[in-house]
């Protein structure tokens, strides 16, 4: 038996093709003989993410988080929310002044 090779497919009407994504089926062909590819992938919206790069996704949108300096924690635009709670610090010179929402940030 072969290596396990799990994908990960949002549900979505597809806009976008394999050309769109740089691939064609003689290249994956190709590298299927050259050389084996494994581990977990999400294809999302015309992108494939490697699963390494899954934690710079938001759990619930799967758009790209952002970091914010000022109070030292991740958060996604997107949904304007924080995605890390705030620590349980209460002089946390990050923690204290940090506004419900990331916009709300100056």
């Amino acid at each position: 038996m072969g290596k396990k090779k799990v994908f990960f497919l949002d549900p979505d009407e597809r806009k976008w093709t394999m050309e769109d994504l740089g691939l064609s089926w003689e290249t994956i062909g190709q590298s299927v003989h050259e050389k084996e590819i494994e581990g977990i992938f999400l294809a999302y919206q015309g992108r494939i993410h490697k699963g390494s790069e899954l934690s710079n996704l938001c759990m619930v949108c799967l758009e790209s988080l952002a970091y914010n300096d000022e109070h030292d924690s991740v958060f996604c635009p997107t949904c304007d929310e924080w995605r890390e709670p705030s620590c349980a610090d209460p002089d946390c010179e990050y923690c204290l002044a940090r506004p419900n929402r990331p916009s709300q940030c100056n």
